[in-house]
């Protein structure tokens, strides 16, 4: 059995507002149920959370050494 989950990675540094919130918005909506979205961004998005929650999505949000911030968002594989 294949357990492999699809990633995909999204680079949206340095992009001027609204860019980084509309790719990452419509990236989202290309995730099937299990679906891993990654994204490089150079700043914690804080006005896209409530966007993400809206749509079901699950968010982690790690800020990276060389200050850098990695959002992984993931599509349940079982909604609810």
């Amino acid at each position: 059995m294949n357990n492999t989950i699809p990633h995909i990675k999204l680079d949206v540094r340095g992009l001027a507002a609204p860019q980084p919130m509309v790719r990452i918005l419509e990236a989202t909506a290309t995730l099937q149920p299990g679906g891993v979205l990654i994204v490089t961004h150079n700043r914690v998005p804080t006005l896209i959370y409530p966007r993400l929650a809206e749509r079901g999505l699950n968010v982690e949000t790690s800020e990276k050494e060389d200050g850098m911030v990695e959002l992984t968002i993931k599509r349940p594989i079982n909604p609810g």
